[in-house]
């Protein structure tokens, strides 16, 4: 087994960082944490209290089973489950109550395999006999509960719990508003309504299905009145073309990765097979109406069209590595299942942009000079997007004539597309992706970070991978990412590739953000044992120097291996 590691230039959080960062991205540890809802409501304890009540109207699609048994015992709940299972039910819940009498109470939640509904007399006859052989006591069974939009409505607050419908089914969602990765104040948008038309828009629900998944374990009853089907236009009918040779993981929004063939065949990446990460839909945008507002504490507001940008200010290029926070998200799945995406280390591309320096915009144009930032104590410059978006950087980022943020309205000598982000970009060298906002509409320079889940969810903090559940940490106290670390990965040959030459080309690339060069990378055959350092190819001479401006793509390297030296040198 090869493995690879990589050191970079000047090292401002010390050796311990580097450490931490050698073949897997620590910053990829933060993903763990966008499962913690998942985790959270997977326990017992957890879960939203079910309401059961019994109906008197329609006949509901599933049925409650409560078998009050007079002496419980451990392993009971298991054995009936098997029980229901071989009597032809779906079972949707199973849990244990000692809350109605001093007897323990088994409650299910079924549906009739057969009949597609819940129980009739005949088989809960049936159901009655098969429990009553592993414990004495009562079994009776009662219809799902089944509730009106008006009485979902009801409940949009976490006074009245917080309900929302999906389809035909009523949820209570009240204890994983807290913990949605999208952020609290976006899903209660949805609260007491349904989320169907939401879900149309972030498709990545339905697309991955473990939104859907965690969703019906919070069911607690049927729909009496659900939405007819939606027959109007889909969003997403008019995103652009994509190439073929993308590796697709969504495509409502699109999320597509550049596929490890192509990767080392150009160090700037192709436009067509450029990574692609949306949240939304690609807007339709005008280039001749198109505006730009900046504006903010220290500044005075101005409004910019696109020919104003383009005339106004010196034309400024840039050649950087752009990488999704979640890239190589796969790798740590082998580990230990995470929650989105499942990137493998093609969520990274390498592009020349063309477009005018943000700090020269802010300075020059919008007056935010360095007085004005002390006095008006600006922190932070915040980029919102035309799709609903937002993000935001340090304004020691912003304004320093080696961070080089670039408004950008050319990519690889050709003008900038819809695709990524037309008519104009924020690009961030080595900050994380999300921060390198697309479809550019505002400009804000702010005493306060950006609001919402990009920004300030727990998707984009980053946690220890030892913590398993957010009980007692108060988010908001967690940084927010922004330079990413040092990390290297093998391209060629592929994982569990067969080679029988003797001598082997080992190919790959190295990257690290926050302005650091490679210096070297070392490559060893033997599990680490052993290291030889590679030659250093395209973008090698950024090493050479130590300003941020130099150091900000990522490089590929080469090492020819001879197998049989080195096997020979182990012996």
């Amino acid at each position: 087994m090869a493995f690879c590691r990589t050191v970079a230039g000047h090292f401002p959080w010390g050796l311990g960082h580097l450490r931490g960062s050698r073949t897997v991205d620590s910053t990829f540890f933060y993903l763990s944490a966008a499962a913690l809802a998942v985790w959270l409501d997977s326990n017992e304890s957890s879960r939203p209290r079910r309401h059961f009540r019994p109906s008197c109207c329609e006949a509901s699609s599933s049925s409650i089973i409560k078998f009050r048994v007079d002496n419980d015992r451990p392993g009971l709940l298991s054995e009936a489950t098997e029980i229901l299972k071989k009597q032809q039910l779906n079972i949707r819940d199973a849990r244990i109550s000692t809350n109605e009498d001093s007897r323990a109470c088994h409650f299910y939640v079924v549906q009739d395999k057969i009949s597609g509904s819940g129980l009739s007399e005949d088989r809960l006859a049936q159901v009655r006999a098969a429990l009553q052989e592993l414990a004495s006591g009562d079994c009776q069974a009662e219809p799902w509960p089944r509730y009106s939009s008006k009485e979902v409505a009801e409940h949009s607050s976490i006074e009245k719990g917080i309900w929302v419908s999906y389809k035909d089914g009523v949820y209570d969602i009240t204890k994983f508003v807290a913990n949605h990765p999208g952020g609290k104040d976006k899903i209660m948008l949805a609260a007491g309504k349904a989320i169907d038309p939401f879900w149309r828009i972030y498709q990545q629900h339905t697309g991955r299905g473990n939104a859907v998944e965690l969703l019906e374990s919070m069911r607690i009853g049927d729909l009496s009145d659900p939405p007819t089907a939606d027959c109007g236009s889909c969003p997403y009918n008019t995103d652009p073309e994509r190439h073929p040779a993308l590796i697709f993981h969504n495509n409502k929004p699109c999320n597509a990765e550049l596929p490890a063939e192509l990767m080392l065949d150009s160090w700037l990446t192709p436009n067509p097979v450029w990574f692609i990460r949306h949240h939304h839909p690609v807007p339709c945008i005008n280039p001749k109406q198109y505006r730009l507002c900046v504006d903010g504490v220290g500044t005075k507001k101005v409004t910019l069209c696109l020919e104003d940008i383009k005339s106004r200010f010196l034309k400024r290029e840039v050649v950087t590595t752009i990488q999704c926070g979640g890239n190589r998200r796969s790798e740590l799945d082998q580990i230990e299942k995470t929650s989105g995406i499942p990137w493998g280390f093609g969520a990274m591309s390498t592009a020349k942009f063309g477009g005018v320096y943000l700090r020269e915009v802010l300075q020059h144009c919008a007056g935010l000079s360095h007085e004005n930032v002390e006095a008006f104590e600006v922190k932070h410059v915040i980029f919102k997007s035309l799709d609903g978006m937002e993000a935001s950087i340090p304004v020691e980022k912003a304004l320093s004539p080696y961070g080089d943020v670039l408004l950008a309205y050319e990519m690889n000598d050709e003008p900038l597309n819809m695709e990524h982000g037309a008519p104009v970009r924020v690009v961030v060298p080595g900050v994380v992706g999300v921060r390198n906002v697309k479809w550019l509409g505002q400009i804000t320079a702010s005493r306060d970070e950006a609001e919402g889940p990009w920004q300030r969810g727990i998707a984009y903090k980053g946690f220890s991978p030892m913590v398993k559940d957010l009980k007692g940490i108060d988010i908001e106290k967690i940084p927010s990412m922004q330079d990413l670390p040092i990390q290297s990965a093998i391209v060629t040959p592929k994982a569990g590739s067969i080679v029988e030459l003797d001598d082997i080309e080992v190919r790959g690339f190295a990257w690290s953000g926050g302005g650091r060069g490679i210096v070297r990378v070392d490559v060893s055959i033997d599990e680490g044992n052993t290291w030889v350092t590679a030659d250093l190819l395209d973008g090698k001479d950024a090493a050479r120097f130590v300003s941020e401006c130099s150091c900000r793509r990522g490089h590929f390297w080469s090492l020819l291996v001879n197998i049989y030296h080195c096997l020979s040198e182990q012996m």
